[in-house]
C-alpha cells in the first residue's frame, strides 16, 4: 500500500519486467523479455531461464521460475479474496489486474496474456506498477493470508530477489542478505549482487541522517536530508558524488471521503460530500507555508499527485496552476474564497472538525501537525483537530469508507508517468484503489476513453481536460467533479553517497528505482572504504 515499503521491497523482488528509466519511459527485462506484442491485444513474454527463486523455505533448493507461477499470480491479484474465499480489500492492485482478459502457458518459459481490446494503459498501468512482484506459489500456498495480517514480518517473504530480507523492525530498520543463488550477471559478467549485505536505516531526524552519514555509518544518505545539509557536507568532502532528484512521494491533502453512507465521526454528517467543503479545505492549504516548513524552500507545487511538477510531458503548465485557488501566491484571495465556500457549504462552525494524520509525518517533522492546525483554523475559522495514527489505522479507515479526511501527507509516487493507468485504477467507480469513493460521470467517460486511446498526444490533451476539472477550474464543470484529493508540493531530494559506492545512473531517478541498485558495488579497495 506505502511507498517506503516498496522501496525496500524492490532489493528483494522482481517484477515480470520493470522500469529502467521511468522518466524516460524505457522498460527492461527482469523475470521475463520484454513483451512481444503481435497484435494490440497480445503480449508474449518469455521467461529468463535462469530466473530462480530464493534458496530457502518454502522454496528450497532454488527451483525456476515458471510460466505457470505467474498465471497463479496473475489469477491471485485478479481474483482478490483471502484463504476463505473473502473478497480481501488489500488487493489495491485487483482493477488493473483484471485487464486481463485470458491467459496461457503453452510451455515452461512462455506467459501469454491478453487483454479485452487496446489498452494503452496494460504495461504501465499493470506489469509495471508497484507492488506487481512475482512470488512463489509455495509462499502463497503456505502464508496465505499471513501476509496481510503478518505486513511487518519479513520473514515470510518468498521472492527472486538479489537480496534476502533477514530481519525488520520499524525502528531500527530492515536488513538484507546477498541472495547467493540469484541469476542475473551484471555488466562485467560477474553474478550480480555485488554487496554481502544491505542494510537501510531508519533514521527520520536530519540532523542524524547528517551525523551518521559525516561518521561513515552510513555510506550513502537522501531524505530526509536537505540541500542546505548536502552543500555544508560536499564543502567538506568535495569529491563525493551528490545528485538531486524529484522526490516522488507527493505531499496531498484532503483525501476527501466522498461516501454518502458515513456519518462522520461525530455523527453529525458527511462534511466532505458537499464538494464547496473540500474545496474550501484545500484552499485553505497555504502551499508556501508548507514547502517552507516541511522542505525548508526545496520544493515546487504541485497540482495532483497522478501528474506531479516534474512530470513534464502531463501536468498543468506551471503558469496557469499559479492562477488556482490554492496555488496562487494570494493569501488573502484563498483565505477569502475559503470561508466563502465554507459559508455555502453550510458547515456548522461550531463543529470541530477531526482529521486524521499518520504518526510518521508528525515523527519526521515535528510540530508539523501544530503548524496544519493554526493554517486551517486561521484561514477558515474554525476548529481543526488531528487524529494522528499508524498507517494500519489508517489502511483500515480507508477501506471501511470512514476515513475521516486530511491535511497535508505524503501519498506514493505515480506508477507511470503517464497518469492514465493511476487514474483507471483511483478514479473509476468501482476501481479497487478508488477508497474515496470518487464518481463523477465526465470524469469516468474521459478516463475510460483514454484507456483504449493509443495515440499519447490525445491522452496528454484528454488528460488535461480530466485534471482541470478535477482541480474544480472547468468552467462547465465548477467544484462538481472535484477529485477527492489535491496536491500540495514535491521536495527536491538531495542525494549524495562516499566516493567507494558505485551506482548507476538510472538509480538516480524520482520513485521505484531502488531495483536498479542491484548493480551497485562497493570499492573495498578505496582509501575511505570503512574498515
Amino acid at each position: 500500500m506505502f511507498g517506503p515499503t516498496q522501496y525496500w521491497m524492490g532489493f528483494y523482488m522482481n517484477y515480470l519486467i520493470r522500469w529502467r528509466n521511468k522518466e524516460q519511459g524505457a522498460m527492461e527485462a527482469d523475470v521475463a523479455s520484454l513483451p512481444e506484442i503481435p497484435d494490440e491485444e497480445t503480449y508474449i513474454f518469455l521467461l529468463d531461464r535462469g530466473a530462480s527463486y530464493w534458496d530457502q523455505y518454502p522454496t528450497e533448493g532454488g527451483r525456476l521460475v515458471t510460466s505457470e507461477d505467474i498465471r497463479q499470480n496473475f489469477q491471485r491479484q485478479i481474483d482478490a479474496v483471502d484463504t476463505t474465499g473473502a473478497e480481501d480489500g488489500t488487493f489495491l492492485g485487483q482493477s488493473s489486474f483484471q485487464k486481463t482478459a485470458s491467459m496461457d502457458t503453452p510451455d515452461d518459459t512462455t506467459f501469454i496474456a491478453k487483454t479485452a481490446g487496446a489498452d494503452a494503459t496494460y504495461l504501465g498501468g499493470t506489469i509495471l506498477r508497484p507492488f506487481s512482484w512475482i512470488t512463489s506459489p509455495e509462499g502463497i500456498l503456505e502464508f496465505g493470508d499471513r501476509w496481510r495480517d503478518e505486513a511487518s514480518n519479513v520473514e515470510l517473504s518468498s521472492g527472486t530477489g538479489a537480496f534476502i530480507p533477514t530481519s525488520y523492525d520499524p525502528d531500527v530498520g530492515i536488513s538484507m542478505e546477498r541472495n547467493e543463488n540469484y541469476w542475473k550477471p551484471g555488466s562485467d559478467g560477474g553474478m550480480l549482487p555485488y554487496p554481502d549485505a544491505v542494510e537501510m536505516t531508519n533514521l527520520t531526524d536530519p540532523t542524524a541522517v547528517e551525523a551518521a552519514y559525516r561518521g561513515k555509518q552510513i555510506d550513502f544518505g537522501a531524505f530526509p536530508l536537505s540541500s542546505l545539509q548536502v552543500e555544508s557536507i560536499s564543502e567538506d568532502f568535495p569529491d563525493h558524488p551528490s545528485a538531486e532528484v524529484a522526490f516522488g512521494f507527493t505531499i496531498i491533502t484532503n483525501w476527501a471521503n466522498f461516501n454518502p453512507d458515513w456519518d462522520g465521526d461525530d455523527g453529525l454528517g458527511n462534511p466532505w460530500v458537499d464538494r464547496r467543503f473540500a474545496y474550501a479545505m484545500q484552499v485553505a492549504v497555504d502551499r508556501y507555508l508548507m514547502i517552507d516548513a516541511v522542505y525548508l524552500g526545496s520544493a515546487k507545487p504541485s497540482a495532483n499527485g497522478y501528474a506531479p511538477w516534474f512530470n513534464t510531458a502531463w501536468k498543468i503548465p506551471d503558469d496557469e496552476l499559479l492562477t488556482y485557488p490554492g496555488f496562487r501566491p494570494d493569501r488573502d484571495a484563498d483565505v477569502a474564497e475559503a470561508r466563502a465556500l465554507l459559508e455555502a457549504s453550510g458547515y456548522d462552525r461550531g463543529r470541530s472538525l477531526l482529521i486524521m494524520t499518520p504518526d510518521i509525518w508528525e515523527g519526521t517533522y515535528p510540530g508539523i501537525v501544530e503548524t496544519m492546525k493554526t493554517m486551517f483554523e486561521s484561514a477558515l475559522d474554525i476548529e481543526v483537530n488531528f487524529d494522528i495514527q499508524p498507517y494500519t489505522v489508517i489502511l483500515q479507515r480507508l477501506q471501511d469508507g470512514t476515513y475521516p479526511g486530511s491535511g497535508p501527507q505524503w501519498t506514493n509516487p505515480p506508477s507511470d508517468l503517464d497518469p492514465t493507468g493511476g487514474w483507471a485504477n483511483g478514479l473509476l467507480p468501482d476501481a479497487a484503489s478508488n477508497l474515496l469513493k470518487y464518481d463523477y460521470p465526465p470524469v469516468t467517460e474521459i478516463i475510460e476513453q483514454m484507456q483504449t486511446t493509443l495515440d499519447q498526444e490525445e491522452r496528454v490533451e484528454m488528460s488535461l481536460k480530466v485534471q482541470r476539472i478535477g482541480m474544480g477550474v472547468d468552467p462547465d464543470h465548477g467544484v462538481e467533479g472535484i477529485f477527492p484529493t489535491f496536491g500540495v508540493m514535491n521536495g527536491i531530494s538531495p542525494e549524495i553517497w562516499w566516493p567507494y559506492l558505485h551506482r548507476v545512473d538510472d538509480s538516480i531517478q524520482f520513485a521505484h528505482a531502488s531495483h536498479r541498485h542491484d548493480e551497485t558495488w562497493l570499492d573495498s579497495t578505496h582509501p575511505d572504504y570503512p574498515v
